[in-house]
């Protein structure tokens, strides 16, 4: 399958602007062969984290970018996945939409979210995963290894990554794909915004890690269109330690005991 992340500079609040440019960079990437294209974080309102801007004038523009957005993925023949924001019995939610080339959509709400955006978004709490092969997550979810651990777990061997990485702390994201890539024999696919938004610089390098941790597709901060072939049918032979390359590190991984007792030995270890 090819894959495709599309990286791009989203302006808060400018949500025609923004679909117009998703709509430009989709039929860009299916000139290229992909078969599924990524699009970062909040793609359509862009990085808004003001809770007053999302009006009901602005939600509306949203669900209209969105049927805008699919329209055109479903016209060329290509998977679509992009970041939004939806209102719900919750409340607002930063979401991640995947819609297959058949026209199916899975919702995933961002769980973990720092706190400028707890100020504005309510936060989600299920796993999900498509047709048993892709699942979703975004940005700030990538650094906590128990979130992508509950992906494969899911069966996913794909890890789609809408993001809004910002520069400040580029190091934290240039050590996890890879990890995170290795620790669950799954490809990690991360779309991240670019440019510089008012007093945020995002930091861009979008990329599609193997299960080795190897980065078979990177980018700069330009903004535009990668592609990759990526096998997921390698990522079973990994899991089912068919291929010697790689730890069988899902079949080893034991859960641990989160109220452990203290034993004599540790008692007797922390007093000397």
């Amino acid at each position: 399958m090819r894959v495709g992340i599309c990286q791009f500079a989203a302006i808060p609040g400018h949500v025609g602007g923004n679909a117009t440019e998703m709509m430009r960079l989709l039929e860009e990437g299916q000139r290229g062969g992909a078969d599924m294209l990524c699009f970062p974080e909040l793609s359509l309102p862009g990085y808004l984290l003001d809770r007053a801007s999302y009006t009901p004038a602005l939600l509306g523009n949203l669900q209209r970018a969105e049927e805008d957005v699919r329209s055109t993925a479903q016209s060329l023949g290509v998977g679509v996945v992009y970041g939004t924001a939806r209102a719900s019995r919750r409340g607002l939610q930063n979401v991640v939409v995947m819609y297959s080339a058949s026209a199916h959509e899975w919702v995933y709400a961002k769980s973990h979210l720092p706190a400028p955006e707890r100020e504005v978004f309510a936060p989600g709490d299920a796993i999900v995963s498509a047709d048993g092969e892709w699942a979703l997550g975004c940005c700030y979810d990538l650094a906590f290894p128990q979130f992508c651990a509950a992906l494969a777990d899911s069966g996913a061997r794909a890890f789609l990554f809408p993001m809004a990485w910002e520069c400040e702390r580029a190091y934290v994201y240039e050590q996890l794909v890879g990890a995170r890539a290795i620790e669950n024999l799954a490809y990690v696919i991360c779309s991240n915004q670019t440019g510089d938004i008012g007093a945020l610089s995002f930091y861009g390098r979008s990329r599609i890690v193997d299960p080795w941790g190897e980065v078979v597709a990177r980018m700069g901060r330009e903004t535009g269109v990668i592609c990759a072939e990526i096998d997921l049918s390698l990522v079973v032979a990994l899991r089912d330690r068919g291929d010697a390359r790689a730890y069988p590190l899902l079949a080893d991984r034991r859960p641990l005991d989160r109220n452990p007792q203290s034993s004599a030995a540790g008692q007797a270890w922390s007093r000397t």
